[in-house]
């Protein structure tokens, strides 16, 4: 589970994002930022990280067809 989730650094994030990009092309992400027992204050905390620096990078990437994933 681990290695398919994102999560770490917004580099962290974007590389693992972009790999699986390069594999599947355009897909759906469905990003949860607080788990069981982590406190509003920290989950906030990561949203909004993830808001500010990795967000506007998706937002730039254009569309990738299957032929190109592969």
């Amino acid at each position: 589970f681990m290695q398919a989730a994102s999560w770490g650094t917004p580099d962290k994030i974007l590389r693992g994002l972009e790999a699986r990009r390069a594999v599947l092309g355009d897909f759906e992400g469905n990003f949860a930022f607080r788990f069981g027992g982590t406190p509003f204050e920290v989950s906030e905390r990561g949203l909004r990280l993830f808001a500010k620096e990795v967000l506007p990078v998706l937002k730039s990437w254009g569309p990738v067809s299957a032929k190109q994933a592969a």
